[in-house]
């Protein structure tokens, strides 16, 4: 498969379409479509998707796309909808309001979310992308529209990644703020990806040189530790960057989530991201399962290849023991008892819009 401007236009048009059928007009809200153990199934109606989604959507009219689906009305939908003091859903909704340049709803999201993040022991004991999309949405709105009380609490958070989540020796993040050590250590690749994201986008704000040298540092740990066929890993030992468990490998994390984290480095550091970019997108069609995940006929994305019941429970806990007891690393990397996972989430297709709109000259050339 040759990953060209062609192929991620095609990706685009499809991500654009499948939203669309993605949509519950009763509900203005997003669902998961899934296609296994019989005919297709709806379910599952998303607040939080709908917010993430409307990221992507707006990138794509920002950057000249058609779509009849208003970016700012799932927003504000998804807003309604979902948990209103969740730190991680204040987040997004923020993030998503910035990236549309300002929606006249942060009058409801921002003094939620600073009130939350006043309160440190709510941080206590949660995943890493919580307060990463915090500081994204903060660091985004600040480019917008400065402020000391926002400067304050992105500051707070980049301190959180930098000294209490960051771990030098394995250049990863722990997966939990806080909490038993066994545990924060065993983390997974959204953690990994969404703060290197966010100090990026700190770093860039904000001019800081060490949350992109921490940010680089990952993204080099996880590029280190991609398979043959460029696919990210999705467990890892955050203390000897090693990999505790491959599978599954997300198409999400190969089109989405890995390239718009690179893109938002190149912007804030120079670092060129192509060659990585594509050898991402290229897992897609070429991967363990030997088949392309994308399905133009049903405008999906599948969610990506895991391991089939009881394998996998079996090779998470080899996975957590294996740095303890020194298990040959090629048990957890191997590619044994796989299947596909066929379904598809709405944000999928709108991390692959935000990754790529408005850079479809960034596919193609060397480095």
């Amino acid at each position: 498969m040759i990953i060209n401007r062609t192929a991620v236009e095609d990706l685009i048009g499809l991500s654009l379409d499948g939203l669309q059928r993605m949509y519950d007009p009763s509900r203005e809200l997003l669902f998961t479509r899934r296609f296994e153990g019989g005919p297709e199934r709806s379910d599952h109606l998303s607040p939080r998707y709908t917010v993430m989604s409307s990221v992507g959507l707006a990138s794509a009219r920002a950057a000249g796309y058609e779509t009849a689906l208003d970016p700012r009305r799932l927003l504000e939908s998804g807003l309604d909808a979902g948990p209103q003091d969740a730190i991680d859903h204040l987040g997004m909704a923020l993030w998503s309001s910035a990236v549309q340049g300002g929606t006249g709803l942060e009058a409801r999201i921002l003094p939620r979310l600073l009130r939350r993040l006043e309160r440190e022991d709510l941080l206590h004991h949660v995943v890493g992308r919580v307060p990463a999309w915090a500081l994204i949405g903060l660091s985004l709105h600040f480019e917008n529209e400065p402020s000391e009380a926002v400067r304050t609490a992105a500051r707070f958070l980049r301190d959180l990644a930098l000294q209490r989540c960051f771990d030098e020796s394995g250049g990863l993040f722990r997966h939990f703020v806080t909490g038993i050590a066994f545990a924060r250590e065993q983390t997974l690749f959204s953690t990994q990806i969404y703060w290197a994201l966010a100090l990026a986008e700190y770093g860039r704000v904000f001019g800081d040189i060490e949350a992109l040298r921490a940010a680089n540092i990952c993204a080099d740990t996880l590029i280190r530790l991609r398979d043959r066929f460029g696919g990210y890993a999705w467990r890892y030992h955050a203390h000897n960057g090693t990999i505790a468990e491959r599978f599954p490998v997300y198409s999400v994390h190969q089109d989405g989530m890995a390239p718009m984290a690179l893109f938002s480095l190149a912007r804030a550091t120079g670092r060129e991201v192509r060659r990585v970019n594509r050898e991402s997108l290229r897992w897609l069609w070429l991967n363990q399962l030997g088949r392309s995940m994308v399905d133009p006929e049903r405008a999906v994305i599948y969610r990506g290849a895991r391991r089939r019941f009881p394998a996998n429970r079996i090779f998470i806990q080899l996975g957590r023991a294996s740095s303890l007891v020194g298990i040959d690393p090629r048990v957890v990397r191997s590619s044994a008892f796989l299947r596909l996972n066929a379904t598809c989430r709405p944000y999928h297709l709108g991390w692959v819009l935000h990754a790529w709109c408005g850079r479809l000259d960034r596919v193609e050339g060397e480095e």
